[in-house]
Parts: C-alpha cells; sequence; structure tokens
C-alpha cells in the first residue's frame, strides 16, 4: 500500500476542542495569594462630543477631556534621565528626585485613569533607568498602577531594542574592566 492511499484499519480522530486526555490543574492556591479584585465601578463610557481631537497640555490635568471617555492612552512619559527635551521640560515642574518623578507618574496615570472609559485600556512604554544605581521603573509603575490607582493589569510586552543597542557589557574604561554593568536593550510596554 503507498502512503497515498487510504488505509481503513488505521484512522484516527481529533477531539472537538485541544487535545483529548488534556490534563489540568487547580490554580486556586496561587490566586488565594492575593487580595480579591475590586471591580471597576465604572458602568458606561460618556458619549463623545468630538472624535479625532488632538489636546497639547499637561497630561496631570486634561480636565478637557470627559471622564470615563476615553478606550485607549498610549504614553511615554519622560524618562528621568536629563534628555534634551527634558531640560525644556524643566522649566515647568519635571522633578528634581526620582520620588518626586514617580510622584509625577501616579499623578498622570491617576487622570488617565479618570477618563478612561470601563474596560479601556493604557499602554505605557517605560525603560528601566542608570546603571549606577540601577532603577527599575518598570516595577515602579507597575507597583503604582496596581497597589496606588487599581488597575488591572492585563500583561506586559517587552520590547527589544534595535541592534545598535548592543546586549553587550558595558566593561568601563578601555581595558580595564573595573566594574562591569548590563546594557538594557529592553524596553516594557
Amino acid at each position: 500500500m503507498s502512503i497515498f492511499e487510504n488505509d481503513a484499519k488505521s484512522s484516527t480522530t481529533t477531539s472537538t476542542f485541544g487535545v483529548s486526555k488534556r490534563e489540568s490543574h487547580n490554580s486556586d492556591p496561587f490566586y488565594k495569594r492575593f487580595p480579591p479584585l475590586q471591580q471597576d465601578k465604572k458602568t458606561e463610557p460618556s458619549t463623545p462630543v468630538t472624535i479625532d481631537q488632538l489636546y497639547v497640555g499637561d497630561s496631570s490635568n486634561m480636565g478637557e477631556i470627559n471622564a470615563n471617555s476615553t478606550a485607549l492612552v498610549v504614553t511615554s512619559p519622560p524618562y528621568f534621565v536629563g534628555k534634551d527635551y527634558e531640560v525644556d521640560i524643566e522649566k515647568e515642574g519635571i522633578p528634581a528626585s526620582y520620588i518626586e518623578y514617580l510622584q509625577m507618574l501616579r499623578s498622570v496615570f491617576t487622570e488617565c485613569w479618570r477618563i478612561l472609559e470601563p474596560g479601556g485600556r493604557i499602554a505605557i512604554n517605560v525603560a528601566n533607568l542608570g546603571r549606577k544605581p540601577y532603577r527599575s521603573l518598570s516595577a515602579d509603575v507597575t507597583r503604582i498602577l496596581q497597589e496606588d490607582i487599581g488597575f488591572l493589569l492585563r500583561g506586559e510586552i517587552i520590547w527589544v531594542k534595535a541592534e545598535g543597542a548592543s546586549g553587550s557589557c558595558a566593561w568601563g574604561s578601555f581595558q580595564s574592566a573595573s566594574n562591569p554593568v548590563l546594557r538594557d536593550v529592553t524596553e516594557r510596554v
């Protein structure tokens, strides 16, 4: 018999969904470690008055945008690493310390929470900061979103930056590896 002929003796079946002998586990003990989720009290999005409007201003005060009116917020806050654009913004209140910077982010994210409609989403692009000392900005932002404001996080995207970012170590002075540190080649969304 050739491989192209139908062999009635060796028929196969496929289950209607997934693997026929699928094994599962009870994840209740894992979820019992965490406090119960608080359901969002928002009920209905407000009716948008204008579509496709661009606002320029301070994102910690978006009073011109109705509460519960925005389906998606995408933001990439200043990284607090002394970029040129931050110098200009500094005149208008970029914080001097990392703690003040996190308080500024909390203010912005709280305002984003206010304008998001029920079931709305927020995507925040952040990079971890520095080498000496290293600051896990992504961990701090996650804590602010979940614990301080009450967002229910749905996941994390790890963006591996272009080849130019290089994944090697930063060894210090040329031929003097006094204190090597990792180069961060990822950002979080």
